[in-house]
């Protein structure tokens, strides 16, 4: 069998890694209080296919508690003295006061606290945290049940990864772990990277490999010299000399800002994450609107409805959002309805269209919600929340405002690609801010458009000073109406980040709002200017933009995607900008060693973990599901961040959440 062939198939799964971490969490689950963070929450989710809370359930949990002030602090749970508590954080502090919170409202004897950090990650002046947070926590019930037999346990459990599909796998307790354009090293950094190195370090543990690392980055760099020099990972390493291993390539998010503010709509998943609003404290998952299924939604919209997701275990199901076009989702979603009607009404099968609409899986949707039949909503509900959230999607208010910014985006590309210096995109960008009420965009959507523009541009493209004089113009007056708008508004919806922002600023007189609005445009150009640097260090991924002939249209081809196929390219050509990470000494002997030598190369290993430091796209997601079926003999490749992000996630990291005014 070929090295690549069905042994190795199935021999790396994230999955399998979950599944290892949550058995041994749910066998202490029987009787107790649950108590869960949101993080952990968010990999249950996706591991147990939506049924994180059945799950905990049907374990024997006696009640379940997201940790969260305001939803257990003036609760005391009755009939039971037993708790286990699920945490994340790797803030200390955090631990002292959640735990303490949840310790004096109740009477309990018996406290297991499951930490997904290990304790090494922790600095807590020299002293071992699990061993005192043990002591506080043993005093604290004893104050609470003085006459009672304490027993606490500790149990770390890496519980940090979220399976999306086979492929792809998130890291929620990981969610803000993005490169700063800066190059600097915050403490936040630092507490994230030591929590991230730690947790690989597990994950490879458990699949008992050595790790082969690649970065693309100077933040990739800074964690991969951290995870080689991680004393357990050293250990490791040392005891799997000579055995297979896995190629783990880190790259930096702010490389390719560009394909993480394209509006993409050819992979329906990517509509449905820009469209719909996100699971309540989810970063990955969306609300779907179950209403329509409901009989008299329609005479009560405002009936309160549980709101479906994507999650599911028919990963089948969930990948058809990932791998096939719109056309070809709406034809399987059709036939999906109609097997379902038919079985149901016991009739035969209707004619399967071939021209299908969000507008005509409507109808067949109130065809099933006349059955009025809870069999078949349960039998096939996990398949109507998926039909429904493509419906949504594709009848969101938001859907002219996207195709809107779809048509911008390739004019903008062909007009960089043809006219380089030239260019007048900013002159026609500043234009669309001034009348971006009278075309249906706010500011979020058009600060989005202008980090794509500058990061396509990069370092090969200067625009003209004039034109960005004629861009800082326009963006003050544009933030100077916004901060007055946002005055003088009533809020009664959710505030953007954005929104959230203007508000902050306290500028109740004109002459203070048109100073904080100078203020903000210049931190904006800065940033931008910043963007367009990224990949200034890089010699074959500097452009992005891709235009092979004067006939042939321009296209934007993100680094992931460029290092994919290069990666699987039959010839294994070396990528000059993939810096493989060795220590010193293993590295000097590794040079004498392969003088004369082909290098070493990331397919080597039957394994590529593929992590991008600041999350990744779905269209990200959907080149790897159609790069790993249409090519049988190549490594496993799985692809990983700390998100699934859409623009507006990536404009609210990298630009909206760093004003500093």
């Amino acid at each position: 069998m070929d090295a690549y062939g069905k042994g190795m198939e199935n021999a790396y799964d994230i999955f399998e890694f979950s599944h290892a971490c949550w058995e041994d969490v749910f066998e202490k689950i029987p009787g107790a209080a649950v108590y869960i963070d949101h993080a952990a929450a968010e990999c249950l989710h996706w591991f147990k296919g939506d049924r994180a809370y059945l799950g905990l359930i049907e374990a024997g949990a006696h009640s379940v508690h997201e940790i969260a002030i305001f939803t257990f602090q003036y609760v005391k749970v009755q009939n039971t003295k037993k708790a286990v508590i699920i945490i994340t954080s790797s803030d200390p502090a955090f631990y002292e006061r959640t735990l303490h919170t949840i310790i004096e409202k109740n009477t309990f004897e018996n406290c297991v606290i499951v930490c997904a950090v290990h304790s090494t990650v922790f600095n807590c002046d020299g002293e071992e945290h699990y061993e005192k947070l043990r002591e506080q926590v043993s005093g604290w019930m004893k104050e609470s049940a003085p006459l009672a037999g304490i027993s606490v346990e500790i149990l770390f459990r890496p519980i940090v990864t979220a399976p999306i599909t086979k492929n792809v796998f998130v890291t929620p307790p990981m969610e803000r772990l993005m490169p700063s354009i800066d190059g600097k090293i915050t403490d936040e950094h630092e507490s994230s990277v030591n929590y991230f190195v730690s947790s690989l370090h597990s994950i490879f543990t458990h699949f008992d490999i050595k790790e082969d690392i690649y970065t693309l980055g100077e933040f990739s760099e800074y964690v991969a010299g951290r995870l080689l020099d991680l004393p357990a990972a050293v250990a490791r390493r040392k005891m799997l000399i000579g055995q297979s291993g896995v190629s783990l390539i880190l790259i930096d998010r702010t490389l390719d800002l560009c394909t993480a503010t394209k509006n993409n709509t050819e992979c329906v998943l990517s509509r449905i994450l820009c469209t719909l609003p996100r699971l309540t404290y989810h970063n990955n998952d969306v609300a779907v609107n179950m209403a329509p299924l409901c009989p008299g939604s329609e005479e009560s919209p405002r009936s309160m409805t549980v709101s479906g997701c994507l999650a599911t275990s028919e990963n089948h199901n969930f990948n058809l959002l990932i791998a096939k076009k719109q056309k070809d989702v709406l034809l399987t979603l059709n036939k999906w309805l109609i097997e379902m009607l038919s079985k149901e009404l016991q009739s035969p099968k209707a004619k399967l269209s071939t021209r299908v609409s969000a507008h005509s899986l409507e109808k067949l949707i109130h065809k099933i919600r006349a059955t009025e039949s809870p069999k078949l909503l349960a039998q096939y509900s996990k398949k109507l929340q998926i039909i429904l959230a493509v419906i949504q999607s594709l009848k969101s208010e938001k859907t002219a405002q996207l195709d809107l910014l779809i048509s911008l985006e390739k004019l903008i590309l062909q007009n960089l690609a043809v006219s380089r210096e030239s260019t007048s995109v900013l002159s026609q960008i500043s234009n669309i801010i001034k009348n971006r009420t009278s075309r249906g965009l706010d500011m979020e959507n058009l600060l989005v458009l202008l980090i794509h523009i500058y990061a396509m541009a990069g370092t090969e493209i200067h625009f003209p000073p004039q034109q960005e004089d004629q861009l800082r113009a326009a963006l003050t007056e544009a933030i100077f109406e916004d901060i007055q708008r946002c005055n003088d508004a009533v809020i009664t919806h959710e505030v953007s980040v954005y929104q959230q922002t203007l508000l902050l600023l306290g500028a109740t007189d004109e002459g203070t709002a048109r100073e904080f609005a100078r203020k903000i445009t210049e931190q904006i150009v800065d940033m931008l200017h910043l963007i367009a640097s990224q990949r200034r260090e890089l010699q074959e991924y500097g452009s992005i933009i891709m235009k092979p002939s004067p006939q042939e249209m321009a296209q934007c081809v993100g680094v992931v995607e460029r290092i994919l196929r290069d990666l699987i390219h039959p010839s294994k050509p070396v990528i000059a900008d993939l810096k493989m990470k060795t220590s010193s000494f293993i590295s000097a002997g590794f040079n004498l060693l392969t003088k004369g030598r082909v290098q070493h190369h990331p397919t080597d290993n039957p394994w590529i973990i593929i992590y991008v430091l600041g999350g990744v796209t779905a269209e990200e997601a959907r080149i790897v599901e159609e790069l790993s079926s249409q090519n049988a003999n190549i490594p496993r490749i799985t692809l990983a961040g700390c998100r699934l992000l859409t623009p507006m996630d990536t404009a609210d990291r990298i630009l909206l959440s760093n004003f500093n005014i």
